[in-house]
């Protein structure tokens, strides 16, 4: 009888593990799965995928569409087309296009409305028309927008995003204008549109959860009634379109002068990036958390029903807004009467983000900010200070928190010069802020180099609503 060793009773199961290690498991599920996957990767790596065998030569053609030209700006104008003409049937998932790549051509509309004709592109779901914003610094004008072709979509789109283009007016597209009923993400920049037009196509979109509004012109005053959005950003200051226009059109244009909040139950995120003068009035959004970033020297705020008629600014707030978790403030001068007033408006916040000019002022000593805050309960647990070692208003600015926040988990206080000096200056400044006693003996105080921290959130931050704080900095 012969002897079976160890090592030949397990080769049979090697060779099964390697036999099982080489089967295309990927190749054996169901063409709709398929389909799904490739619909999601870049558009050049979804068309390669036929090469992979002949089981996968008919997926890309019937799988949904991902056609985004603004990520992959090497796609020629005619491999669009072609492109498209071989998706004879949709669903379209996402379509891109970034006319900044395409050169500036006298059939472009054209071109483009052909494209959103395409039988390719039926059921699309996301769609970015991204018209050369460059090309308004030498006062060409917008590109307007064609509503027949676009809408056409209007009982599928979920994502829109356009830039630089000129859309219709409401009152002469027969309401066509207004009637994206699945829409949830709104991206509208360096866009010409009227106000009738915006709050028309806002009145369209009942599923609208977040709205982008970016430097865009003809509409003054935008005021928001919408049952669904959650996320609000508008940029008021000039980039790379209006910016560089000569004189006599920066008069023309018609900037967001006034944002009113009438009625939003559901808003959580208000994010203003710097720029213009801009006064905001919030009538109701009781459940608003995140606020800013608001710029002291320029924006007027007002909460009520008040706030359509008359108003102050931030630094003389009486109204109480309990529900205020997060608020971004800049160019805001270190006196007491903000700091008070910050407190009575906002009684439950919880993360507070400044930043301090540093104008000539009356230098307010820390017992008047003592003798001015009296019983008032500070619940703040997360502080960004701006700081300058010879800025004796500033010191005492943070040295208020320091000593009276009773929950305060951690200042971070940014340098505005220069790095972060040895444990001795750190040392120092601990004993300038007093932080020995400190009202939370918990608190946490770290000097953090400016050049480390982004002052803003990032746009698109404004339609990712699993960001709960976009004002959150990410040190090193």
């Amino acid at each position: 009888m012969g002897v079976v060793t160890r090592a030949k009773k397990m080769m049979p199961l090697q060779l099964d593990e390697e036999e099982e290690v080489l089967v295309d498991r990927i190749s054996l599920l169901p063409d709709g799965v398929l389909e799904d996957i490739v619909s999601l990767l870049p558009t050049r790596d979804a068309a390669r995928t036929q090469l992979l065998s002949s089981r996968w030569r008919h997926i890309w053609r019937s799988a949904p569409l991902n056609l985004d030209v603004d990520g992959d700006p090497t796609i020629p104008v005619s491999d669009i087309s072609r492109i498209l003409s071989t998706h004879q049937h949709g669903p379209g998932r996402r379509f891109s296009i970034n006319y900044s790549c395409l050169g500036y051509y006298d059939d472009e509309e054209e071109t483009l409305d052909g494209w959103l004709r395409s039988p390719a592109l039926d059921g699309l779901r996301e769609l970015e028309i991204l018209f050369d914003d460059s090309h308004l610094r030498w006062g060409y004008p917008p590109r307007p927008l064609q509503a027949a072709s676009v809408l056409r979509f209007s009982s599928t789109l979920v994502v829109a995003s356009f830039n630089a283009c000129a859309f219709p007016d409401a009152t002469t597209t027969g309401g066509l204008l207004h009637y994206w009923p699945l829409l949830k993400q709104l991206t509208l920049s360096y866009v010409t549109v009227s106000e009738s037009s915006l709050h028309a196509l806002l009145a369209g979109c009942p599923a609208l959860e977040s709205l982008l509004l970016q430097e865009n012109n003809g509409c003054p005053r935008v005021r928001i009634v919408s049952p669904s959005l959650r996320s609000i950003g508008v940029g008021t200051g000039f980039g790379a379109g209006f910016f560089t226009w000569g004189d006599d059109e920066l008069e023309e244009l018609r900037l967001v002068q006034q944002l009113v909040i009438e009625d939003a139950p559901c808003l959580e995120k208000l994010v203003v990036f710097e720029g213009l003068e801009m006064d905001i009035s919030v009538v109701s959004a009781p459940r608003l958390k995140v606020l800013g970033e608001l710029v002291g020297v320029c924006h007027m705020l007002q909460f009520g029903t008040a706030a359509l008629h008359q108003g102050s600014t931030f630094e003389r707030l009486t109204a109480v807004v309990p529900s205020v978790k997060v608020l971004a403030l800049s160019y805001v001068k270190p006196c007491s009467d903000t700091a008070v007033n910050l407190i009575k408006c906002f009684p439950h916040l919880e993360k507070l983000y400044i930043k301090i000019t540093h104008v000539v002022q009356k230098n307010e000593s820390y017992d008047e900010y003592q003798q001015l805050t009296g019983t008032l309960d500070i619940r703040l647990r997360n502080i960004v200070l701006p700081y300058r070692e010879d800025s004796k208003p500033g010191i005492n600015f943070a040295k208020f928190f320091v000593t009276n926040a009773r929950l305060l988990e951690s200042m971070t206080l940014e340098l505005k010069h220069g790095y972060v000096g040895n444990d001795a200056w750190i040392r120092r400044q601990h004993r300038r802020l007093q932080v020995k006693k400190r009202a939370s003996a918990h608190a946490r105080f770290d000097f953090v180099s400016h050049i480390l921290s982004p002052s803003l959130p990032h746009p698109e931050q404004v339609h990712d609503l699993s960001i709960l704080d976009p004002f959150q900095r990410i040190h090193h």
